[in-house]
């Protein structure tokens, strides 16, 4: 599967580019990307996409296609406290 996301102005990420374990190595995630990227450039916008560092059968497949690197950016996880389940509300350490 693949599809589209974010939508600034004059571009569109190709977002969500995944091909089943059991399907891999036939051409299917290449043949996608490239059918969603000329989708986007019929519309006169310039296709982009991300992936995770760690993914690098994903990022030489994107480079494969012409795509290339322009940034690195780093991500923080940030979660919810835990709730206390004597009580509805999130607990909280003392400052």
């Amino acid at each position: 599967m693949a599809g589209e996301r974010l939508h600034p102005p004059g571009w569109t990420e190709i977002s969500a580019v995944c091909t089943d374990p059991a399907h891999r190595g036939r051409g299917l995630a290449t043949r996608l990307v490239l059918a969603v990227a000329a989708g986007i450039r019929d519309r006169g916008e310039t296709p982009f996409l991300h992936a995770s560092a760690a993914n690098v059968g994903a990022i030489r497949l994107y480079q494969r296609l012409g795509f290339r690197l322009r940034r690195t950016t780093n991500f923080r996880a940030v979660r919810v406290p835990a709730r206390d389940p004597g009580t509805a509300m999130p607990t909280m350490g003392a400052a």
